[in-house]
């Protein structure tokens, strides 16, 4: 079962969006994500709206207007967010293009991650990082996790008889028993990127 996950928030320092940015996409790198970027100007008023592709799909075309950066994970579909408007509030491309196409009336809303399309290791690792940015660049983070795990951090309880998951609780509380880093599974190896980072602070 996949459990949907939102967040919502700003940098408590727009000065630190660069620092925020490159640090996220070493994280991305040690973890094997691909990146994305976003870099327009903040300057000038965004012009995003949505079309159909040629394909048929719904797409955003325009000036976004957002700095920042998605994280492409594993299988998963839609990237992890890190967009940021003029204002320093987390945003995406869809929510800037629906509040273009209300005159700016439309707030910035709750952003879902890609976890639905996961395994739960991803899940846990995808809340250690969030719980990592919240400590260092977006003190005001707010997350919605149906499945617990923000609140509690009991990965038993969370995945508990679900099949094939027995040992994820077990890997998830032995994070400080890290073996080599070629075998480490997704939940140890962000556990020990982010303990590192702060380590260094």
């Amino acid at each position: 079962m996949a459990f949907a996950l939102h967040y919502q928030g700003a940098l408590t320092d727009k000065r630190q969006l660069s620092a925020f940015l490159e640090e996220v996409e070493d994280i991305a790198a040690s973890l094997g994500w691909g990146v994305q970027w976003y870099d327009a100007p903040w300057n000038t008023r965004p012009s995003a709206h949505i079309q159909l592709s040629t394909s048929g799909q719904p797409e955003v075309v325009g000036n976004l207007g957002l700095k920042g950066i998605a994280l492409k994970i594993a299988s998963a579909r839609q990237p992890l967010l890190f967009c940021f408007g003029a204002s320093g509030v987390l945003t995406s491309p869809v929510q800037v293009a629906l509040s273009a196409a209300h005159n700016y009336e439309v707030t910035p809303t709750w952003i879902a991650a890609p976890t639905t399309e996961l395994p739960p290791d991803n899940h846990i690792a995808i809340v250690h990082l969030l719980r990592y940015l919240q400590s260092k660049y977006l003190h005001d983070l707010e997350v919605a996790d149906e499945s617990g795990y923000w609140n509690h951090g009991d990965a038993a309880a969370v995945f508990a008889g679900q099949p094939g998951l027995e040992g994820l609780a077990h890997l998830a509380r032995q994070a400080s028993y890290l073996r080599k880093r070629d075998n480490l599974d997704i939940v140890e190896q962000i556990a020990l990127i982010l303990r590192k980072r702060a380590d260094l602070e």
